[in-house]
């Protein structure tokens, strides 16, 4: 039998439509329980995200940065957090509060679990693994450098073409002393960008080549690095890649005794930052204006630099920076004779540099504290320091380092009179570097030397 729908409609239209209109609400309200809060979490995810984001930037300003682009870093950390929340799924909102709270395990834990997920699908997950082991370096790299430098070695046999895990495993060998590991990884980004033919790549690389040459006391060999790197950021457009290498530049030209070509790329690089507003970059070429101040003995001026400094330092957060600062004016207060006031800074800076794990700056403070002992007629004490810093500058490998307290050490024998052993002290000074005792006490530049 044929079906007349216009009869049909003719005799249910009147309750039809309602009945349409009851599974029409019904369907929309089963859709919004599925999609609507759906929405709302992801919405919510964000913003715990950026919050997240934002509570981990002010701690990446606790450690040695070098120069690091911060957008870079930010960059970076949000990846990593991204990662934890998803892996998380429902646990997403408790994880992100607890990074807010600047504890990071859960999320790091999460990580893990995700990097073992993708080691076992085989060689056609490795990317994906060594992202997620790059993801956990990151967020460890505020709290644990030997975890990250594990972690960042991880994804770079995972995946040998990730700038990202050799430029980490560069930085946090950096800091922990391990300058031979960190001069490799340097060299692996150096043939990743030759090979690509990336300049960003290239620029970080003879940038941070220059940074290691330099802590060893070969300035030829860091100048021509970091002319290098300024001369790709040049091409780029990079102002503040060129702001940092006009800095970096200007402490190998202080470095070498040449106080006019400092200043005149100190101010350069003071002048780009200004432009953009660069407060990092501001506190260091301060710093290194008032360090050439103090060495001409403007005393007065290099006080003012190194406050100006701190204001901003304190107020970026950036412990090391502060640590520097307060190195600095400790040696002003060594200047005009104020010993008290010396040893309470130089404690005060070498308090952060233990906290941080910064390893030349420790070496440098027990040397500046070993100049105050020294000056008060404490001999014993003095010796003390200057071997404590002697054995990390050894560790470093820094020629620079290892001269200073070699000429440290023979000033102590001097004052015993014991002029045979001063000599010899003297003679391993000359050996290591051209070496200028008249630099011996001095505060090593507070300049922000890029590592990228």
């Amino acid at each position: 039998m044929d079906f007349d729908l216009t009869a049909w409609w003719e005799e249910n239209k009147s309750w039809v439509p309602w009945v349409f209109s009851g599974v029409g609400i019904a369907v929309a309200g089963f859709l919004w329980r599925i999609l609507g809060p759906k929405q709302k979490i992801k919405i919510e995810t964000h913003r715990g995200i950026d919050l997240a984001v934002n509570a981990l930037t002010k701690r990446l300003e606790d450690y040695q940065r070098e120069g690091i682009e911060k957008d870079q870093e930010i960059k970076q950390l949000r990846a990593a957090i991204e990662a934890a929340a998803e892996e998380a799924g429902p646990d997403f909102d408790k994880i992100l509060a607890e990074i807010q709270q600047d504890n990071t395990t859960d999320a790091e834990a999460r990580l893990e679990d995700l990097l073992a997920r993708k080691e076992s699908e085989g060689r056609a997950a490795n990317a994906d693994a060594a992202r997620a082991a790059v993801h956990i370096a990151t967020l460890a790299y505020l709290h644990d450098s030997d975890k990250a430098r594990r972690y960042y070695a991880r994804a770079s046999e995972l995946d040998p073409d990730n700038a990202e895990a050799w430029n980490g495993l560069g930085r946090v060998n950096k800091r922990l002393g391990n300058l031979t590991a960190a001069e490799a990884a340097c060299r692996r980004i150096k043939a990743l960008g030759n090979r690509l033919e990336d300049r960003n790549l290239l620029a970080a690389a003879y940038g941070n080549l220059g940074v290691i040459a330099e802590i060893r006391g070969d300035f030829d060999a860091a100048e021509d690095g970091f002319r290098r790197a300024l001369a790709l950021e040049e091409e780029l457009g990079h102002t503040e890649g060129m702001a940092g290498q006009y800095g970096n530049l200007g402490s190998i030209a202080f470095d070498r005794g040449n106080l006019d070509a400092a200043e005149k790329w100190h101010r350069k690089s003071l002048a780009l930052n200004e432009e953009l507003d660069r407060k990092e970059g501001m506190a260091g070429q301060y710093g290194n204006l008032a360090n050439i101040a103090r060495i001409r003995g403007d005393l007065v001026r290099a006080e003012d630099g190194y406050r100006k400094a701190l204001a901003l330092e304190k107020g970026l957060g950036c412990k090391e920076g502060m640590a520097k600062a307060y190195g600095n004016l400790g040696l002003v207060a060594k200047a005009r004779g104020d010993l008290d006031a010396a040893e309470e800074w130089q404690r005060k800076a070498l308090a952060l540099s233990e906290e941080l794990g910064e390893k030349e700056g420790v070496a440098i403070r027990f040397g500046n504290l070993g100049v105050v002992a020294q000056t008060r007629g404490d001999l014993d004490l003095a010796e003390e320091w200057y071997i404590k810093a002697l054995a990390i500058f050894e560790e470093l490998g820094s020629k620079e380092g290892i001269a200073n307290q070699y000429g440290n050490l023979g000033n102590v024998a001097q004052d015993r009179d014991d002029l045979n052993a001063a000599e010899d002290w003297y003679y391993k000074a000359l050996a290591r570097v051209r070496f200028n005792p008249g630099r011996i006490l001095r505060q090593r530049r507070s300049s922000r030397i890029r590592w990228a």
